[in-house]
């Protein structure tokens, strides 16, 4: 996995958002291959320059090695207090001092003596400017966190925290937000058609509903119909276990001669699903009790399937068109799509082996 692509190595928006450490989703993370974790010090794994550790933390660390991740903590800080992450993790987790973090060169040395690949690493900070900015230029998996308030009483600190948050939007607002909507169209696998996945890897890493789109995924722009090959496919899929959904923009009454053939089959159809807006998908799906780290999404369009899929934190898969025969606005919304493809950056996919 190379995830440098472009002018996404020197611009810093991270890969995720995610609101504090507790609330990153690890599972997702070692189901694509990850396996070592780094964390910055201040304001990430607690407040700006405390050394109080909350037993929730130490737990997190103390889960993540016992999951079998490698964890370090790398920050700026030169305080030898930090180090009481190593006495309290006993040990386990270690701690880096001094990275001049956005500079390089000592996080490749941290990886070098952990073993580690950048394609293989997540660093996490509450700093676009140093932890994320890093993180890019190295090819590292990038999460921006929010500065760690919990319990932070002290008026400074919280000004702080909060200039931090500031800080960010502004650069989001003003540069930012163009590379974060080129990220939104990025999948993390490109496949010929819906037949050339791999339904029963997806099972094994735990997914378990698959959200299709129709037109020219499923079926030919405007057919009514599904050809035999795609009905043994999710006949194939319902063995497997999966839940399917299939999702299309297009109104209900369209899919009238569909909706028997569909409901024999035990496949659930959501017309007019208004991709890429998720809400809908997401009230179906928790309707069912699935989480986004169990979902799959498949289609053949980048600002409508992949976009919603991204949204929701489902695993997404780009198909190629199975005609050139579209509506006026699909085809109008290809030309940005090939404008697009030259800029994403390549998403991690799963791994083969645990």
């Amino acid at each position: 996995m190379n995830h440098i692509t472009g002018l996404f190595k020197y611009i810093p928006i991270p890969r995720e958002h995610s609101p504090d450490i507790y609330s990153v989703d690890y599972e997702k993370l070692r189901k694509l291959g990850f396996n070592t974790i780094l964390m910055d010090y201040d304001f990430t794994i607690t407040a700006w320059r405390d050394d109080n550790i909350s037993d929730k933390t130490v737990n997190l660390l103390n889960k993540l090695i016992n999951d079998g991740f490698k964890v370090a903590i790398v920050t700026n800080s030169k305080r030898e207090k930090v180090k009481i992450i190593e006495k309290l993790t006993m040990g386990k987790v270690k701690v880096y001092t001094s990275m001049k973090k956005p500079n390089t060169k000592k996080l490749k040395s941290v990886l070098e003596e952990l073993g580690s690949k950048e394609s293989e690493t997540v660093i996490i900070g509450d700093l676009f400017i140093t932890d994320i900015s890093v993180g890019n230029r190295l090819g590292l998996y990038t999460i921006l966190i929010n500065p760690y308030t919990y319990g932070l009483e002290n008026k400074f600190k919280q000004f702080m925290a909060g200039f931090t948050k500031f800080a960010y939007n502004v650069f989001f607002y003003t540069i930012g937000w163009f590379f974060r909507a080129i990220d939104l169209v990025g999948p993390n696998e490109f496949k010929k058609s819906v037949f050339d996945i791999d339904y029963q890897h997806l099972k094994e890493k735990g997914y378990k509903i698959l959200v299709f789109d129709f037109d020219n995924t499923l079926s030919e722009w405007h057919s009514d119909y599904l050809q035999p090959k795609v009905i043994d496919l999710f006949l194939k899929l319902k063995d497997l276990g999966f839940y399917v959904l299939i999702a299309s923009n297009s109104s209900k009454k369209r899919f009238m001669n569909l909706n028997t053939q569909l409901s024999d089959l035990g496949i659930d159809l959501l017309a007019s699903a208004m991709k890429p807006l998720r809400f809908k998908i997401r009230k179906k799906t928790k309707l069912h009790g699935y989480k986004p780290g169990e979902g799959v999404v498949i289609g053949d369009q980048l600002f409508t399937d992949v976009a919603l899929g991204n949204a929701l934190g489902f695993y997404t898969i780009k198909v190629k068109p199975l005609s050139k025969k579209e509506g006026l606005w699909t085809r109008f919304m290809r030309f940005f799509e090939r404008i697009a493809l030259k800029w994403i950056r390549k998403k991690p996919t799963l791994v083969k082996n645990e």
